[in-house]
Parts: C-alpha cells; structure tokens; sequence
C-alpha cells in the first residue's frame, strides 16, 4: 500500500492510521495471536471503504477518467482478498454469504458520502469597495480561472479593511490563501463560506469572526474551480 501511494500516505489521516493498523495486524499475526485475525478484517473493511470513496471522486469529480479506476483496483483487491481469507470468530461474520452482503454496505458508504462533502479550499481573493453598500468580490486561481461576487455584509467589510494587504497605488483589498468552506452534493458545489485568510510569506492568519456565505445564483464566472482535489478531499 505505502509504495503504491508514496504521495498519499501523508494526506489526511486514514491513510498512515490504515498502513499502521495493517502493519500492526501483520506483527501480531506473526507471533499468532487470536487477536491478529480482528485486526486484519478491520483493516481490510476500511481500506474497501476508501477504495470506494476514490470510485465516487472519479464519478463526481473526475467524470471521463476512468483510467484512474485501474490505480483504485490496486487497495480494493488486495483488501478484498484479505477480506475474505482472514478467520474470525465472531458469529456475525463468520459465514461467507455474510462477508459477500457486508461488501456492497462497504461500497455504497463510501459512494454515499458525496451526498454531503464539505472541503477547505484556499483561493487567492480581492475586495473592492466604494461608497455603495454593494462591493464586488473577485476570486482567482490563475489569471483564466477565475469568478466574482457581489456581497452587501458590512461587518466583513470592516474585517477586510482591518485586516487585509492593501498595496500603496494597487486599489482594493487583497487576502491571499482565502479559505473557504465548500459543501458540495453528488460532485455539485451547494454552498461556499468565506471564514479566513493567511498570507505564509510574513505567517499571518485571520480568522473572521462570522462566516460570509457567497450566494451561489449571483456568481459570475468559473465557480467550479472551487470543487476539491483528489488530495484535498480527504484533508
């Protein structure tokens, strides 16, 4: 698993947590514990679980490449053997028809959890005010990838002025890092909040006090380079 996902394993936490438990598992069966089995299952059902939270990013968020299924067959496989070989003895799952019934639960868990998946994401931000109690708000990613907002809260108003970079002869106020909580559902982006940003050149960090959430019907531009990463979504 650690060599086939080098670049993963330090991503999120499941990922050092499962290598650790299946190693762990490994240790203790060589000195042939009863425990060793338990071990093995609990690993083997997590990994399914996460094998199949990579089929729903592929579906929802990367519709087309199914040339990454082929990467998600590499842990599903190998725990799924592991899932059928390993004896236990607990009467739940000590029958092969329960084991076969115990894998679709495991699949559509980790499919289901798209209905609900909130992510941080950072993004580079503009506020532009003037007298009128509507301000714009651009967001970009890249000088092509990019979208803007109108929004009215004056109590995020006043935080930007007070807490963002304003550069001498460069108009409106500029947050680097922006921080984001974004809800998507099935892949779709139902909500976006602004709760923050830090600039990491001079290790400065802004919390606001209440999160801006950005009406999604007054977006105009590119609002889906919003949607998580591969990486990102299981930070």
């Amino acid at each position: 698993m650690l060599l086939a996902y080098p670049k993963l394993f330090l991503v999120g936490l499941h990922f050092p947590f499962l290598t650790i438990l299946t190693v762990l598992a490994i240790v203790i069966g060589v000195s042939k514990n009863l425990k060793s089995g338990l071990f093995f299952f609990i690993s083997a059902c997590l990994w399914i679980f996460f094998s199949a939270e990579m089929v729903g990013f592929i579906i929802f968020f990367d519709s087309g490449n199914y040339e990454s299924m082929l990467i998600v067959l590499i842990p599903f496989l190998l725990s799924a053997g592991l899932f059928f070989t390993v004896k236990i003895e607990s009467k739940f799952i000590n029958k092969l028809y329960k084991k076969l019934l115990l894998i679709p639960v495991l699949l559509i868990l980790g499919i289901g959890s798209y209905i609900y998946k909130p992510t941080i994401e950072e993004i580079n931000c503009w506020y532009y005010f003037d007298n009128n109690e509507t301000y714009k708000v651009h967001f970009a990613k890249a000088p092509e990838r990019t979208f803007d907002v109108e929004l009215t809260s004056s109590d995020l108003k006043k935080e930007v002025k007070t807490k963002a970079i304003q550069y001498e002869g460069v108009y409106g106020y500029y947050c680097p890092e922006t921080k984001v909580r974004v809800v998507t559902s099935f892949g779709k982006i139902i909500s976006v909040k602004i709760i923050g940003f830090r600039n990491s050149k001079i290790d400065k960090k802004v919390s606001f006090s209440s999160p801006e959430k950005i009406p999604l019907e007054k977006v105009n531009g590119k609002l889906e380079i919003l949607k998580p990463s591969w990486l990102r979504i299981w930070n």
